[in-house]
């Protein structure tokens, strides 16, 4: 997905061709900007992503109840990584695809929110699968889940450079 303005609030942006991949001043976002957004949020999407892992084999090897404690939030606890990550994807996804240079969201935000979205949606499909002691449904609500985690590192680890931290690695 490739966002190209040509305008934003301060007149025509800037781009270049260099090296045959362009550039364009509306859409970069800069370190300063990137930096932080990992540091708040990279850590919670990493350990979720390593529980939702862990759900994926207890789903497999059959352990429905296995899943259950990385999925349900209790009344007065913080709600489990894999859950808590949730919120933490869309806020790191804007952090680190919006441009203070250009007003509207970037077509790499939205489509790495509605990944996000999706895996909301599957973990609350893994949710009804375990309450109705559904193993398949579960396993695949989970694989659906995990091509949704997997599309949405795809996209957000393109703005991640080594200066700003370590790419997320896939779940497999």
């Amino acid at each position: 997905l490739t966002d190209d303005p040509e305008f934003n609030a301060f007149g025509s942006c800037e781009t270049s061709q260099e090296n045959g991949g362009g550039s364009n001043s509306c859409t970069y976002v800069s370190l300063k900007q990137r930096i932080p957004t990992y540091s708040k949020y990279g850590f919670i999407i990493g350990l979720g992503a390593k529980e939702y892992s862990v759900i994926g084999n207890s789903l497999r090897k059959g352990d429905l109840k296995g899943a259950v404690p990385y999925l349900l939030t209790e009344p007065s606890q913080p709600p489990p990584p894999s859950v808590d990550a949730l919120l933490k994807m869309v806020l790191f996804a804007s952090g680190m695809l919006t441009s203070p240079n250009y007003s509207g969201p970037s077509k790499r935000l939205l489509v790495a929110r509605f990944y996000a979205n999706e895996v909301g949606f599957a973990v609350e499909e893994i949710k009804d699968a375990i309450d109705a002691q559904d193993q398949q449904r579960a396993i695949a609500a989970w694989e659906f889940g995990k091509d949704s985690w997997n599309s949405y590192f795809q996209i957000v680890n393109d703005s991640i450079s080594v200066k700003v931290g370590d790419k997320f690695e896939p779940i497999v």
